[in-house]
């Protein structure tokens, strides 16, 4: 789950609130799966209307079996640093395109996404911030402030 500052993500913690789809692609969908979810854990350090730590995880009911539509992600190394404009793909949360499900976004230093006109400071160092100072595409839709996203939660 990604929060954001103008909500909690204590009032999405029932996991009876949630299905999670897997597999979904434009392709037929026949690696598709559809999981009730067991127990919510956020992070213990995750503040409302903060930045950091607003992550948490999902225990589903069943494990996923992975198909090739279905697959774990890759992630990082502890420690491991990116330099600032190196692309990343990013899904979900908002507008990647017309009515598209994902694209790539260069990463942006902390020292320019910290500025007043971009995220103001709310930047952490451990953080990632990704995307184009012009607008265009994005992990999140600005509705009426730059840190306010749709309430679509995908992965």
């Amino acid at each position: 789950i990604h929060s954001f500052p103008s909500f909690s993500i204590y009032e999405f913690a029932d996991p009876s609130m949630w299905v999670v789809h897997v597999g979904l692609t434009d392709q037929p969908d026949n690696g598709a799966q559809s999981l009730t979810v067991e127990r919510i854990v956020y992070h213990a350090n995750y503040r409302p209307k903060k930045l950091e730590y607003d992550i948490a995880l999902m225990k589903l009911t069943l494990p996923l079996i992975f198909n090739g539509f279905v697959e774990p992600i890759c992630l990082p190394n502890y420690g491991e640093n990116f330099e600032a404009g190196t692309l990343c793909w990013i899904s979900g949360w908002g507008a990647t395109e017309a009515d598209g499900e994902f694209s790539m976004v260069p990463l942006l230093s902390t020292k320019t996404c910290n500025q007043r006109e971009v995220y103001g400071g709310l930047i952490s160092s451990w953080m990632l911030c990704a995307g184009y100072l012009e607008g265009g595409v994005d992990s999140c839709q600005v509705i009426d402030s730059l840190m306010k996203c749709k309430r679509l939660y995908t992965v």
